[in-house]
């Protein structure tokens, strides 16, 4: 081969070379360019605004009264928080809604009447069930020692309604548990007693009862490939 041959077939090498280059330039191009990850607002799925007024029923539960009373409160401070400018009605206990509108339970009729008395478009209402204190007790590996615990159990259901139509719209439940206590005690008598008060842990239980409870009325970010 001579000087000349391979100097040109350096040159179409080189070009060969460009040519790919530009190719493969063009088609990342085409790959990544025309789309690219945004950070996107999901709306809730359920969108209270829709709603003039919404009726709330005080939560009837299993526990004492001032801890239903928190679990209400909070479960409305919680949809304002996801979506501000929602108007709530608090109309009472459960007992005394049915009262006032002649009603025995929370029927289809209940929940029509309940927004012609109280002029609300939707009505919300819930129930707390929490457990007593469930202890647990270790004996160590010698029998020296013992160590002794318990915790608590709660869960909530709620419920929306359409008070014109009566109907369910939506229905959500969530539960969860918290330690509350623990008791440390050796052979000789001797007992370390390191427990909280469990009306304590089930009011730190019931905001995380609620959040999770309420995950479809708040919006949430993700992140999606848009052109």
């Amino acid at each position: 081969m001579t000087i000349r041959q391979i100097s040109r077939s350096s040159q179409l090498a080189q070009l060969n070379c460009k040519l790919i280059a530009a190719i493969s330039a063009v088609i990342l191009t085409l790959l990544f360019g025309c789309s690219h990850t945004e950070k996107v607002l999901i709306p809730p799925k359920i969108d209270l605004k829709t709603y003039n007024a919404i009726g709330v029923i005080a939560f009837s539960g299993n526990a004492e009264s001032e801890l239903s009373e928190y679990a209400t409160q909070n479960f409305i401070q919680t949809l304002q928080s996801a979506q501000p400018g929602v108007r709530f009605l608090e109309i009472g206990s459960e007992k005394h809604v049915l009262a006032k509108i002649s009603r025995e339970q929370l029927d289809l009729h209940a929940i029509q009447s309940i927004g012609s008395v109280y002029h609300v478009d939707a009505l919300i209402f819930g129930h707390l069930t929490v457990s007593g204190p469930k202890p647990k007790v270790h004996l160590s590996s010698t029998w020296q020692s013992m160590h002794a615990g318990a915790h608590v159990e709660a869960s909530l259901i709620t419920k929306l309604w359409e008070t014109d139509s009566g109907v369910i719209l939506w229905t959500n439940s969530s539960r969860g548990r918290e330690p509350v206590a623990s008791l440390n005690a050796d052979t000789s008598g001797n007992i370390d007693f390191g427990a909280s008060d469990p009306k304590e842990s089930y009011g730190q239980l019931v905001p995380e009862l609620v959040f999770v409870n309420t995950a479809d009325f708040r919006s949430y970010y993700v992140y999606q490939k848009v052109k």
